[in-house]
């Protein structure tokens, strides 16, 4: 593949250190079981403005400690320009305790609690919906980790919480391997319909087959949810280092967005390249911080 032209705002992106705190996923994920710092990431060599942190599900009770570290390591990470942190939106309106701490934390700019293999009545809980709807009120964004057979409760989710600025994570995590779209296409349309909602082109890796180039199956994924959602609403992020490592893959994965959005205009590439994590997420100064200074350079 060529050289990437986009300037990214990275905006999914993990680091984690066992060593620091507790990642009980860990264990059943041998590859990934060791250090990943900001140094193991690929963005220095690659077109990357930016990058929003996503919190990598250490033990719940760590979530403070968790954002505390990431900030900590700032100054050696000038790609850091945000942080979505862990917040159980499960515990209704006690979340706001949970999200008061986090709002004096400046970097903090969404939260998440994993719904991934929950079932409809733990998403659509009143106790969930009270906890989205604290989230919403206190200006944070919420990011949705789901897997394509969920996206129907999303939708309902984000209907009974019409103030809540969702980021739907990986493209709904979508079967990518088996190639098969229609399923995930009705899900993804009746979501699009929903103006509460944008998407991150992201963790694709993790859903394709291994053996196989991974442009071909995520191409028709890609495209398709640019068509329903719009460059407006959706945003790159790689999944570092879950969905791909190293700077080949980080590179490829650029380009292959890139490809996906042949015959786009300047403005929808801006967005999908920058435009819509900066403006969802609230980096506008980090992000014309960083255009001057790539102009210095």
């Amino acid at each position: 593949m060529g050289a990437p032209s986009l300037q990214v705002i990275d905006s999914h992106v993990h680091i984690w250190d066992p060593a620091m705190l507790d990642y009980d996923w860990l264990a059943d994920a041998p590859a990934l079981n060791r250090p990943f710092l900001p140094a193991d990431l690929p963005h220095r060599p690659a077109n990357t403005r930016g990058a929003v942190f996503v919190q990598a599900d250490c033990r719940d009770d760590q979530a403070l400690k968790e954002v505390d570290w990431v900030a900590s390591l700032e100054e050696g990470w000038p790609q850091l320009a945000g942080i979505v942190a862990f917040a159980p939106i499960s515990r209704g309106d006690a979340v706001t305790e949970d999200l008061g701490r986090l709002l004096e934390r400046p970097l903090v700019r969404g939260v998440r609690q994993l719904l991934q293999d929950r079932d409809e009545s733990f998403m659509l809980h009143q106790s969930t919906l009270a906890g989205a709807r604290q989230v919403a009120r206190a200006g944070l964004v919420f990011d949705a980790c789901i897997r394509a057979w969920q996206l129907a409760a999303l939708v309902e989710f984000a209907r009974r919480a019409p103030g809540l600025v969702i980021v739907l994570d990986h493209m709904g995590k979508p079967p990518i391997a088996s190639g098969e779209l229609t399923a995930w296409r009705s899900g993804m349309q009746e979501l699009a319909r929903c103006d509460n909602v944008v998407v991150k082109i992201s963790g694709a890796g993790a859903e394709a087959a291994p053996d196989r180039p991974l442009a071909p199956q995520a191409l028709p994924f890609i495209q398709e949810t640019l068509r329903l959602f719009g460059a407006e609403r959706c945003m790159i992020g790689s999944d570092c280092p879950v969905s791909l490592t190293g700077p080949a893959a980080y590179k490829d994965w650029i380009t292959t967005v890139e490809q996906a959005m042949a015959g786009a205009s300047d403005g929808e590439r801006n967005n999908v390249a920058h435009g819509t994590a900066s403006r969802v997420y609230g980096l506008q100064a980090y992000a014309e911080q960083s255009a001057m200074n790539q102009e210095k350079d």
